[in-house]
């Protein structure tokens, strides 16, 4: 019993000393488990999230570019694409080779995606391909377990559905460059395959346009499939703003139509507005070329084009105004008073200056001349005179203030100021003093005087609207705006226009068709231009002067035509050039006759809306009634 009572009291003992060990180990644990699960909780469940959730930036839609009927001129599409986010790849080098079964990884991309990553950090998404076939991205999200770090994304790009006619204005997106990345912090310029404005429209209002970024988080599983997603309630994607503009879609259009081949540019505006309903640059280029990706053959087909399609010829293109600058001339000599409208010039075909002569476009002259036959035969020899008479000066301060060289506010770069040039002008470009041949060549819209054919439909629109300098827009603006008073002579102004009507409405005219404007009870008014592009030999002009088919496309004068309708209730004006066209009452003259009537039959304006239409007095003074 004894010895029975010593075994109880040391299994007693050992018990209780297991008991307390075991005690000791579960207080532990105990303690463990509540700094694991309470104490440390939040910093756990951070790692934990981190492991499972990931983040992804959204990039919103682009705002679509609109015309002022609501047609889409830029919208979007949906767009394929697959990037890679170096940390999350366990070999990059092994991962890109698996990659290349599923798309072309050329030696040029494999060197631009190492560059792309030495270059980033490490949780960048690095654009691997994009404009991919839906069954590239199908097999790609199929295969995502393995290929580590590998990221298909559906998003969207740039589509223009108006191929062509629009790509000089609204121009076109492309890949932010380093420098669009350092002077802009925000996220979305960092996201593969974004794209900003890079030229017209797109550019002009990038911002607007580009929207504001969201984030996204995305749950994986273990081999990092994702199984959910959601936005960010606080950072959601904002989709970038619809941009109108004052262009009509189908009158650009039909104006490109009017053009077909030929080379040049067309502007038509509102009268009363200052509203662009057409500003067209011909030939033209697609500019869904330069989203997806010029091709070698693609940039050597624009670039040896003769026809410069890539130049923007209707804000850039700077040309001789030729007659249509004869106008200006005409009313900075009406408001100066060197001359009345009934004084008549003898034209013989040439007027000389010491020992050089400057001819008329008729080589045996016109006989007497007054202001209005003056502009209805596009006689030379008066505009030599009368511009000696007022100045160079006078000459430049009228242009100015109808429009030529100037820029103006249309939201997009590309604009030319053309040349009206003056002694101080002269000095400063050429090293030498103006003289009276200057100011001959100048008259007749030739020598150093370049005008755009927007300026030369700005030119128009003032001298029909009469009593404010209207002024160009293109986007769309609540604000109207505000235009200053024109301060010209009301009655100069009516000669002028009376001029105009019969160089088109009257047997005669340099410009008259029967038919005119092609609507029954509309007239127009107008002024044809023939810009000459090359000199003309005295032994040329003894033989007999080559015509324009005769000669080399390049060396072809320019056709150039200003008009504008209705003409007693003045609407739209417009300014073309057709470079290397010829006789400004052939191509030009046509074209701008097509469009006139084309803008307005779209407005609603015909015979029945307009019945006080009436032509003015066509008697050779040109008496207004």
């Amino acid at each position: 019993m004894a010895e029975r009572s010593e075994l109880d009291q040391r299994f007693s003992r050992r018990s209780v000393m297991l008991g307390a060990g075991a005690g000791v180990v579960f207080a532990g644990l105990a303690a463990r488990l509540y700094h694991l699960q309470v104490v440390k909780a939040e910093d756990y469940r951070t790692l934990s999230d981190n492991n499972r959730f990931n983040f992804r930036t959204i990039v919103p839609s682009r705002g679509r570019i609109l015309d002022r009927n609501g047609e889409a001129l830029a919208n979007n599409r949906q767009d394929f694409r697959v990037v890679l986010i170096p940390e999350r790849a366990d070999n990059i080098d092994e991962t890109l080779v698996r990659m290349s079964r599923y798309v072309d990884l050329s030696d040029h991309t494999l060197n631009r995606i190492k560059s792309d990553i030495s270059q980033k950090r490490a949780f960048s998404n690095i654009l691997i391909d994009e404009h991919l076939e839906w069954e590239t991205f199908a097999q790609l999200n199929l295969n995502v377990p393995d290929l580590p770090g590998v990221l298909p994304l559906s998003g969207e790009t740039r589509r223009y559905p108006e191929t062509g006619v629009f790509s000089h204005i609204i121009g076109f997106v492309g890949t932010p460059d380093p420098n669009d990345i350092e002077e802009d912090d925000d996220i979305l310029l960092r996201q593969p395959s974004f794209q900003i404005g890079k030229t017209g429209v797109e550019e002009a209002v990038d911002k607007r346009l580009r929207g504001r970024a969201g984030r996204l988080k995305i749950e994986v599983n273990a081999i990092g499939r994702v199984v959910r997603e959601w936005p960010e309630e606080d950072n959601e994607a904002v989709s970038g703003e619809d941009v109108y503009l004052t262009l009509d879609a189908k009158l650009q259009e039909f104006t490109a139509e009017q053009f077909g081949e030929d080379s040049g540019g067309a502007a038509l505006i509102d009268i009363e507005t200052g509203e662009l309903r057409a500003l067209l640059s011909m030939p033209t280029f697609d500019a869904n070329l330069f989203v997806s990706g010029l091709t070698r053959a693609d940039m050597e087909q624009l670039n040896s084009d003769p026809r410069r399609p890539q130049f923007n010829k209707v804000l850039g293109g700077t040309y001789p105004p030729a007659s249509t600058f004869k106008m200006i001339v005409a009313m900075a000599a009406l408001e100066a008073g060197v001359m009345s409208p009934e004084e008549t010039i003898h034209c013989s075909g040439r007027v000389s200056i010491g020992d050089r002569d400057f001819h008329c476009w008729r080589r045996n002259g016109h006989g007497a001349v007054n202001l209005h036959s003056s502009l209805t035969q596009s006689c030379d020899s008066y505009y030599y005179e009368m511009a000696q008479r007022v100045g160079v000066d006078a000459i430049k301060n009228m242009g100015q203030r109808l429009g030529l060289g100037q820029v103006y506010e249309l939201g997009i770069t590309g604009q030319q100021s053309g040349v009206l040039p003056d002694d101080n002008w002269k000095r400063a470009r050429v090293n030498d003093g103006w003289r009276t041949g200057d100011t001959l060549n100048v008259s007749i819209g030739q020598g150093y005087v370049l005008a755009t054919p927007l300026q030369l439909a700005v030119m128009t629109a003032r001298l029909a609207n009469g009593q404010r300098a209207v002024s160009p827009f293109l986007i769309i603006d609540p604000d109207a705006p505000k235009f200053e008073t024109l301060n010209v002579n009301p009655v100069h102004l009516e000669l002028i226009r009376n001029a105009m009507f019969a160089i088109c409405e009257v047997p005669g005219g340099t410009a008259y068709r029967p038919n005119g404007l092609g609507i029954k009870g509309l007239h127009m008014a107008g002024k044809t231009g023939t810009g000459q592009v090359r000199g003309i030999s005295a032994a040329e002009r003894a033989s007999g002067v080559l015509r324009n088919n005769e000669l080399p496309w390049e060396y072809r004068d320019h056709s150039l035509f200003v008009g504008y309708a209705p003409f007693n209730n003045p609407r739209f004006a417009c300014g073309v050039v057709v470079e290397h066209g010829g006789g400004g009452s052939g191509r030009a003259a046509t074209i701008s006759r097509a469009i006139l009537g084309k803008a307005l039959e779209r407005d609603g304006l015909t015979e029945a809306s307009l019945a006080n239409e009436l032509p003015p007095d066509s008697s050779p003074s040109g008496t207004p009634l």
